[in-house]
């Protein structure tokens, strides 16, 4: 049976971040960094433990994290693609997990009503993928029943997921929204400050003053 806690997210956070020169995770955002304002989120929707995928900088990312129950994997080579993390993170979900929502990084402004209505359309519906539609672009978190895992692993990382998409539209149920987030990647020193106001040298000398 389908339920909240049987949606497992998996947060895709393995990126070098090069463009932001600063990993994304560890962004402030408010109150929180990219990657606890995501995990905050799922907490309060009510969603499985998530898995979070980390790369290069996980040796910095993880004290953040010490203090929330998640499964990290390693992807030691993020360069292949984002295809491989999402092959790492289903390949370590429990065999209790019905589905999957992916959720990178650097999409951390979507709303905790958008998660928990995109949670709900795939609940109740007999879909094999749920996504939010913004304007005429697809967007995240994007969620994928256990049925699709196979054909995820078994794509060329070359590939990306595109096809799967593709193969079931038909079965796909779509959630309209206004919430630009939901297509908006935050990868520039640009665009960090156009989320939120601050450059990113401001936000992080006002999260990690001098002593």
């Amino acid at each position: 049976m389908r339920s909240f806690l049987s949606i497992s997210p998996i947060i895709l956070a393995a990126g070098d971040s090069s463009r932001m020169g600063y990993p994304k995770a560890l962004l402030p955002i408010g109150e929180d960094t990219f990657l606890t304002r995501i995990l905050k989120i799922i907490r309060k929707v009510g969603l499985a433990s998530p898995t979070i995928i980390l790369g290069r900088s996980a040796g910095i990312i993880q004290p953040g994290i010490k203090d929330w129950a998640t499964n990290v994997r390693i992807n030691s080579d993020p360069s292949r693609g984002q295809l491989s993390s999402i092959q790492l993170g289903l390949s370590s979900l429990h065999s209790s997990a019905q589905a999957a929502m992916i959720w990178p990084v650097d999409q951390p402004a979507i709303s905790e009503d958008l998660v928990r209505s995109l949670a709900q359309v795939f609940v109740q519906s007999q879909s094999l993928i749920a996504f939010p539609k913004y304007a005429d672009k697809r967007g995240h978190p994007a969620i994928f029943h256990r049925a699709l895992f196979r054909e995820f692993m078994d794509t060329p990382l070359a590939e990306g997921p595109k096809n799967i998409l593709l193969r079931h539209e038909k079965n796909t149920a779509v959630l309209p929204t206004v919430e630009v987030a939901t297509v908006q990647d935050i990868d520039t020193p640009a665009e960090y400050k156009s989320l939120t106001g601050k450059s990113i040298e401001d936000a992080l000398a006002r999260k990690f003053p001098k002593k």
